[in-house]
């Protein structure tokens, strides 16, 4: 009995014994067969920092696609059109007709500027370059944007938002007006106008001296950023010589349309001509005999010579008709403008003339009509500036003339209202 139970003991560990040995061979030949099975059926992973795929124990590498972007600035320059600034880019004829079709919706091309910007933005896929954006800046206020979507040009405008406000400003001449005013933050259109309107009384090459005042009350435009973008109009301008003082109002009627600028007695500012149809220049000679610098004898000079740098601008001194706009023996490029009651003007040696000035069109007085230059029996770029009255030649620089517009009683009443208003706010600060 006791032998039976042992061996019954004995074969019941041995059978459990083995019962664990028959389950872990089992778990062992599993676990093989689902790790060999991972294995096997791995998918292809993509390595993005060596640029390489593993793929059945294959290392295989794959090419990048690259791509850059482009911003670039260019500028108009002189002579040249949208059409063949656009020759310098990688476009068909057909995209580039498109984008000129559309740009010109917006802007006249034929009167697009020298160091107008344009911007272009454009993309480089393996090595093709291709615009996708081309933004025109035809002026401060305005830009015109061409943009390349779903395979089609489109385009777009923004205005830049503007808002006026009044300026006053006090400043001491020290070099010379333009200098002094542009320090001050007056924009050139300010300072020309500025000059423009004190043009007819007042000899800027020799009668401005160092330490003359100038008052200056005008309108600006900023945009958002509260950036002078443009002036607008000039309402009371004045200028303090040695012994003179000179003050000038705008006076608008009820309509608020432009008669004319008035001193503070109503007498107004303007006159038949210009005594100096040019800014910035010097006067080099006078009317007079002198000896002809080219041809070596004595002659009347019959006009007055004004030296300034080559493609400095010259006003017409009078509202009138191109006479003659062409070149004119020693007098090389030439413009000559008849005048009302009377009067004449001459322009001689000229580098240019500007758009549209030939003979028959109406000039007014101020506006832009030709470029100093040396052409002709010159030794120099300078302007050579003649006045007719009735047929004979006279002085500029000592010619009286007749006053414009005279106020009536009414319009005098309205003057001094608007001029103490003026003063009032100058006054003000």
């Amino acid at each position: 009995m006791n032998f039976f139970k042992i061996n019954t003991h004995t074969l019941l560990l041995v059978s459990s014994i083995l019962i664990v040995l028959m389950v872990l061979i089992y778990l062992i030949q599993n676990y093989s067969k689902v790790n060999s099975s991972n294995i096997h059926n791995e998918k292809p992973v993509l390595n993005i920092k060596d640029n390489t795929q593993i793929i059945k124990d294959k290392i295989i590498k794959v090419p990048l696609k690259l791509s850059y972007s482009y911003r670039e600035l260019f500028k108009i320059k002189k002579g040249q059109t949208l059409s063949n600034f656009l020759n310098t880019f990688n476009l068909s004829l057909k995209e580039k007709n498109e984008i000129i079709n559309l740009v010109s919706q917006e802007i006249n091309l034929n009167k697009i500027k020298i160091d107008t910007k344009i911007e272009i933005l454009s993309f480089d896929i393996e090595g093709v370059k291709k615009i996708q954006n081309i933004i025109v800046y035809p002026d401060k206020e305005k830009t015109v944007e061409i943009a390349f979507v779903n395979d089609q040009y489109e385009i777009k405008t923004d205005q830049v938002a503007l808002f006026k406000s009044n300026v006053y400003k006090e400043v001491t001449i020290k070099n010379s007006i333009y200098e002094s005013l542009s320090g001050s933050g007056v924009t050139d259109n300010a300072i020309m106008e500025f000059i423009r309107l004190f043009s007819f009384d007042i000899d800027f090459q020799r009668e401005i001296r160092s330490e003359n005042k100038i008052k200056i009350f005008y309108e600006v435009y900023k945009n958002k950023k509260q950036k002078i973008i443009k002036s607008g109009r000039i309402y009371f301008a004045e200028i303090k010589l040695h012994n003179d003082t000179y003050k000038l109002y705008r006076f608008n009627d009820k309509n608020d349309e432009l008669i004319d600028y008035f001193d503070e007695t109503g007498k107004s500012a303007t006159k038949a001509l210009m005594k100096t149809p040019i800014n910035g220049a010097r006067l080099s000679s006078g009317f007079g005999m002198r000896k002809h610098p080219i041809l070596g004898y004595d002659k009347k000079h019959q006009g007055v010579d004004f030296a300034a740098p080559s493609g400095t601008p010259i006003m017409a001194a009078g509202t009138g008709y191109i006479e003659m706009a062409k070149v004119n023996g020693g007098a090389g490029k030439y413009i000559k403008i008849k005048h009302l009651n009377g009067y004449k003007t001459s322009y001689s040696h000229l580098k240019g003339y500007a758009s549209k000035i030939k003979k028959g069109v109406k000039v007014n007085q101020g506006q832009t009509i030709g470029y100093v230059g040396t052409t002709g029996l010159s030794t120099g770029p300078h302007l050579h500036y003649e006045v007719w009255f009735n047929n004979k030649r006279i002085n500029p620089m000592k010619m009286k003339l007749p006053s414009g517009i005279k106020l009536n009683d009414v319009q005098l009443k309205n003057f001094q209202k608007i001029r103490d208003e003026i003063n009032l706010r100058i006054n003000k600060g």
